[in-house]
């Protein structure tokens, strides 16, 4: 009997361990995400605080909106988030999506992923700008000249996180708060909506402090300290 269990353990570790995990590089560059999304953490959020839930990241970075001004999504996706965050904002949320997925390769996602069928079902504070960000934002802003109170950035892409902050420079007002839903612990994190947001603050001299942060998923959010580009 001991022989036959070393030889039933044996055959397990080389069946699922080796096979699956060992040879398995995908693990390896989650693992080196991890760890560098840890030092980043150690070094520049220490302070704030931290959510195993996303649902209880994103209401508490609601809560923490101490400015008027518009309430915008970028990425709209299925609504999940959309349905957390319109009954928690005083007046509209305005989600921007083409709802035909990604136009680039993103995190092992192919050209096309995450695109929707129909429309997501959200509560009825909400409106939606259908198409791509470069071609609904100047039409939307010229219509809304107000500041932006929150901003949550669901994109995924450096491309498209560009073109949001570029958009909305002279609108994030001091106490602004922006959560982002793909900043960090995935592979060539540094690439999408940090190193975006990371050029626009260097760029326009913006300060800002982290407010809060996921310890199981690639959540961040930040408060908007000083930005000398806001035209308000």
């Amino acid at each position: 009997m001991p022989l036959f269990k070393r030889t039933l353990s044996e055959f397990l570790f080389r069946r699922f361990m080796l096979k699956h995990y060992a040879s398995n590089l995908l693990v390896d560059m989650n693992l080196e995400a991890k760890k560098s999304t840890l030092e980043y953490i150690k070094a520049r959020m220490v302070d704030a605080p931290y959510f195993e839930k996303h649902a209880e990241l994103v209401r508490y970075a609601l809560s923490r909106i101490e400015t008027e001004g518009l309430n915008l999504e970028f990425g709209v996706g299925r609504g999940k988030s959309m349905r957390w965050i319109a009954p928690n904002v005083d007046g509209k949320v305005h989600g921007f999506d083409s709802f035909e997925g990604i136009q680039e390769h993103w995190n092992g996602n192919p050209i096309g992923s995450f695109a929707q069928k129909r429309m997501p079902k959200v509560p009825d504070n909400v409106e939606f700008h259908v198409g791509y960000f470069d071609a609904t934002l100047p039409g939307f802003l010229q219509k809304h000249p107000d500041p932006v109170a929150f901003l949550h950035v669901d994109c995924d892409l450096y491309s498209s996180t560009v073109t949001i902050f570029e958009a909305l420079a002279k609108r994030l007002q001091p106490g602004a708060i922006v959560l982002f839903d793909e900043y960090y612990n995935f592979h060539r994190w540094q690439q999408h909506e940090f190193r975006a947001f990371q050029e626009f603050v260097a760029r326009e001299g913006v300060k800002y402090e982290y407010i809060a942060f996921s310890v199981t998923g690639q959540q961040v959010s930040v408060r908007i300290l000083e930005n000398p580009a806001y035209s308000g």
